[in-house]
């Protein structure tokens, strides 16, 4: 079968490459591991294998594997952010995960809605991630990663679609392909899970930035590692 061409694919690689140097730019930063950098050095990993595993997918017409992982790496983006805002400074709060706590079960250090003892759940971080500027996006595209988590009318759905409106007849597909899922939408995976690996990269490049500051280390020094 012929290989599908996606606009921007060949970036995710690019992309993940540049992910994996971070970890030689920390210990550039200090030799002295801090807990968050444990934390983030785990994110990353993980980030960099679903992305590789996306790639592999799509190329092989696999968009129903494919798809769930957008919705995984975008997990990996939360739970980043989640330690910007908890009620602990972000090496306790890895601290805290790495020892088996649920990010879940933290609480976010601010009120919501005039009430204390908000937890950092997905559907809060969720929320509170899209109100920043320029992150509006993660709510529809957590929302719609699920509708692949989850078998429902979107996961049926891609095993159909509809060969003439005007006869009212469709085609329905069991087999190793993707064949009845549109181009677009397929496209538009590829473009979410780019934009959800730029958050991730900005994300460790905000902690890089703040343990420069508190090592006196110049962070522009780190663009020739």
């Amino acid at each position: 079968m012929t290989e599908p061409q996606y606009k921007n694919l060949e970036l995710i690689l690019a992309k993940s490459n540049a992910m994996i140097k971070l970890g030689t730019k920390l210990h550039a930063i200090s030799p002295n591991l801090y807990s968050f950098d444990l934390y983030l050095i785990g994110a990353i990993n993980r980030s960099i294998n679903l992305n590789k595993g996306f790639v592999d997918l799509m190329k092989s017409n696999n968009f129903i594997s494919a798809a769930p992982l957008v919705r995984l790496n975008l997990d990996n983006l939360l739970r980043l952010y989640a330690a910007r805002i908890s009620i602990h400074n972000m090496n306790e709060f890895a601290s805290l995960v790495i020892g088996g706590k649920r990010v879940s079960d933290i609480k976010y250090y601010g009120l919501h809605n005039g009430k204390s003892g908000q937890k950092l759940t997905d559907n809060f971080l969720k929320n509170e991630l899209s109100k920043i500027e320029g992150n509006e996006w993660v709510k529809d595209i957590y929302d719609a990663g699920n509708s692949f988590v989850h078998l429902g009318d979107v996961s049926i759905g891609s095993s159909r679609k509809v060969l003439s409106e005007k006869e009212r007849t469709i085609g329905i597909s069991i087999g190793f392909h993707d064949s009845m899922i549109p181009h677009d939408q397929k496209q538009g995976a590829v473009y979410w899970m780019n934009e959800i690996i730029d958050s991730i990269i900005e994300q460790a490049q905000l902690w890089m930035y703040e343990k420069c500051k508190e090592n006196g280390f110049d962070f522009e020094s780190l663009n020739d590692i």
